[in-house]
């Protein structure tokens, strides 16, 4: 594509992004994504040839550039901070994209007739599962010997970030879950006991 061209994806893939974050799936109008975007309806369909495609296109970019961030994020810091790191770059991901996580729970694709998503959004999950690994390996390097079952606990990682989001009743900002997960994940729920005061 040329860069102009270029620039007039991005802008409908912005544009659907804020939208699907917006409001169910079915509701979301093509012709709402074109005017958002500032181009006209055929346009659209010459980038993306139906909604669902807009869709998923919308998912895998997003996933694409939060693989990157992960991979750079905090590699000058140590295993732990770098975990933190990783945590707070899911957590804020996923508060900008709820729709995303909504997906992620159910694992496939929005109608089951499209193989090419489904296989497309499993290879990016088990990339996204790999690279929470990568970390949590260095992690455990630093720690203790290599937990011998890294992608199990890169799940159980996702799973708390999930599960956090989705029901958290106290509302918690985000900075505070990142805070949580982390301290959880690493040290379980106990808390030092405060020390008593001295007198």
């Amino acid at each position: 594509m040329t860069p102009a061209q270029c620039l007039r994806r991005q802008a409908i893939l912005h544009a659907a992004e804020q939208l699907f974050a917006e409001g169910r799936f079915d509701a979301v109008l093509m012709e709402d994504v074109a005017r958002m975007a500032g181009v006209g309806k055929g346009t659209l369909y010459r980038y993306f040839s139906d909604k669902e495609t807009l869709y998923f296109a919308v998912i895998f970019t997003g996933f694409g550039a939060l693989q990157e961030q992960m991979l750079h994020e905090g590699a000058e810091v140590d295993s732990v901070g770098r975990l933190e790191r990783t945590v707070r770059a899911l957590v804020h991901f996923f508060t900008r994209n709820r729709f995303m996580f909504r997906q992620m729970g159910r694992d496939a694709g929005v109608s089951s007739n499209r193989p090419e998503f489904c296989r497309q959004w499993q290879h990016h999950r088990s990339a996204l599962l790999e690279t929470i690994a990568g970390v949590l390996r260095k992690v455990s390097a630093q720690t203790a010997p290599e937990a011998p079952h890294l992608r199990t606990d890169a799940q159980i990682l996702l799973g708390m970030i999930r599960a956090c989001m989705r029901f958290d009743e106290p509302r918690l900002p985000p900075d505070q879950i990142v805070d949580e997960v982390v301290h959880v994940f690493l040290h379980g729920v106990a808390r030092p006991t405060p020390e008593p005061a001295t007198r």
